[in-house]
């Protein structure tokens, strides 16, 4: 089965392989009433030649996992900023393109307003509310704060040349053991893309020996499922819903959406001290230990090791486990695990439960097609709990905004019985969305559980299109 020569050079390092640093500020603006397309053409022009292509971000990742593994100093590590844009759908119709701007229906409504996800009023966020639109959104990050604080000035100095309005202006930090503001480790599952990086067919991630899975899909690594890579860029074979190592054709899409893609951006405040109050209420009321409440509840213990697997799990068994079957041993590394069909281990409303459910027939159709709703999540956490504003960057891509994110945050994390169809489980109590005045409840291992109370608060984003850097070049031009 041939895979597709990926494009490093052209594609955004934030989307492959993403940044990884440990700092990342968000700058946005909307463009002025007066001459909105030179504005853009402006802007683009003086980011060109700091966008970061994927082969350097594949180069800095490999360095920082270096350092970590105690190869190589981390004064070796490059202080060289990386950076990405993104542009609205308003943004393209300005430049012209509206071929591009109309390319996925939620992009072209814009998030504002879809109200599918149930968020608050527009008119009550603070990033990207009424008059405050992102038109173009700059991520820049990197490990030395000094030289990244610098970068972010450049980049403000050239918008002011082009006479943007700023709208948006956001510092993001990982947290130590890269936590997010509960306490709980993130970021542990991600599909992994397929693909080759050289006319030798070396693969874009290393392949290891791996025994036949129950499932019958195709894993480069314990836990780490292969997925075709036109589900996060364009113009590329996505994967087959029905066939879970085969590829479908790419989605219909302009050609200058080549290696592009699309990018959710969503600020989620988290109310920490309403969390552990809440939980610990409810906790009580059951007769049981706050901690594992709220374990339940994600899926994981705050170390990451999944409920699903009663061992103490470490490095790659955190994500070498299935629900409806048992994942076997593999020679030289992770320990196999059992099944958990029912939720007997981790409840069926447990957040990872939710927007993944891995092996499980959904309402969607069978496993297979769970790999089609599969999103890259690039998201860093901001402030400081208990210090009044802190929470999570949602940042994530995609090919289609409404069959994969909008779908695993509303259609699945905000319904009682799904994607288990005709189980009504609750809905996922951190992130799941319900009707204004309404109770968000779930079915806990203890028992059933209920909360006005949301901890995790949306405060504003955007859709916004990633182009490629050939993409951008002529957009600028």
């Amino acid at each position: 089965m041939t895979e597709p020569l990926l494009d490093l050079d052209d594609i955004q390092a934030h989307v492959l392989p993403g940044f990884g640093h440990e700092h990342q500020w968000l700058l946005g603006w909307r463009l002025p009433g007066d001459e909105p397309a030179g504005a853009a053409r402006a802007l683009l022009a003086e980011l060109a030649g700091r966008i970061t292509p994927a082969r350097r971000g594949l180069a800095d990742r490999a360095a920082r996992r270096a350092v970590r593994r105690g190869r190589t100093a981390r004064s070796r590590l490059s202080g060289r900023p990386a950076t990405a844009v993104a542009l609205s759908a308003r943004t393209l119709r300005m430049l012209g393109h509206d071929e591009l701007a109309t390319i996925d229906e939620a992009f072209t409504a814009g998030m504002a307003r879809r109200g599918y996800l149930r968020d608050p009023p527009p008119g009550d966020w603070t990033v990207g509310g009424p008059g405050r639109e992102i038109d173009i959104l700059v991520m820049t990050a990197g490990e030395d704060l000094e030289r990244l604080a610098a970068a972010v000035e450049e980049i403000r100095a050239a918008a002011v040349r082009a006479r943007c309005e700023p709208v948006h202006d956001q510092q993001g930090r990982r947290l130590p053991g890269d936590v997010e503001h509960f306490g709980f480790r993130d970021g542990i599952s991600q599909p992994v893309l397929r693909g080759v990086v050289d006319a030798d067919g070396t693969p874009l991630v290393e392949r290891l020996p791996m025994p036949s899975m129950p499932d019958h899909r195709a894993y480069a690594g314990p836990g780490d499922v292969l997925v075709w890579p036109g589900q996060f860029l364009f113009g590329l074979p996505r994967q087959s819903e029905t066939d879970p190592v085969r590829s479908a054709p790419a989605r219909r899409a302009p050609g200058l959406a080549r290696n592009g893609s699309l990018l959710v951006y969503r600020k989620l405040e988290q109310d920490v001290p309403g969390f552990r109050a809440d939980t610990g209420r409810m906790a009580a009321g059951l007769g049981v230990d706050p901690d594992r409440l709220r374990a339940e509840m994600v899926g994981r213990w705050p170390d990451g090791r999944p409920l699903v697997r009663t061992d103490d799990a470490t490095g790659a068994e955190l994500n070498h486990f299935g629900y409806d079957t048992a994942v076997p041993a593999i020679p030289g590394g992770p320990r196999g695990a059992d099944a958990d069909p029912d939720g007997a281990r981790c409840p069926l409303s447990a957040h990872i439960r939710k927007v993944n459910p891995r092996d499980q027939e959904t309402d969607k159709g069978p496993p297979s097609a769970t790999l089609t709703f599969a999103i890259l999540r690039r998201g860093i956490t901001y402030g400081v709990a208990g210090d009044g504003d802190c929470g999570l960057l949602f940042l994530c891509y995609q090919t289609d905004l409404v069959s994969q994110f909008e779908l695993l945050a509303q259609r699945w994390a905000g319904s009682p019985d799904r994607p288990r169809q005709g189980l009504d489980n609750g809905v996922d109590l951190l992130i799941g969305r319900v009707r204004a005045g309404t109770a968000r409840r779930a079915r806990l291992l203890p028992g059933e559980v209920s909360t006005f109370a949301d901890y995790v608060i949306p405060r504003g984003g955007a859709y916004l299109f990633t182009p490629s850097l050939s993409a951008l070049r002529v957009l600028a031009a």
